[in-house]
């Protein structure tokens, strides 16, 4: 049985192309509700260039999550307390929040798109 090659004209040519790969820096933290801990994750976020950051156990100022800079996007839901967060601090990367398929506990879905 022989074995077939690119050489052999049964096969297909590949594209000689190449596909750069993206690379997204994430960061898991839960909080504690901490207003110290949220500047700590806000600092490790710019000097590591980290883009998306998945927090648990916010900080809350009227019931809102508190503590990062306004250049960071906030992604969370409810309409009480936030319990957690989606942080993203590439503007490269498109991301939306699918509030259909989220609940108050902050279990939320959200798509992003480098």
């Amino acid at each position: 049985m022989a074995a077939f090659t690119n050489r052999d004209n049964r096969l297909p040519r590949r594209a000689n192309t190449t596909k750069k790969q993206t690379e997204i820096k994430c960061a898991q933290l839960n909080l504690q509700h901490s207003k110290t801990a949220t500047h700590n994750l806000t600092q490790l976020i710019l000097h590591n260039s980290i883009d998306v950051a998945f927090v648990q156990e916010t900080y809350i100022g009227l019931n809102n999550v508190a503590g990062f800079p306004k250049s960071f996007r906030i992604f969370a839901h409810g309409n009480g307390r936030k319990r957690s967060a989606i942080i993203v601090n590439n503007n490269k990367i498109d991301a939306i929040a699918i509030r259909q398929v989220s609940d108050e506990e902050g279990r939320s879905q959200t798509r992003t798109l480098p």
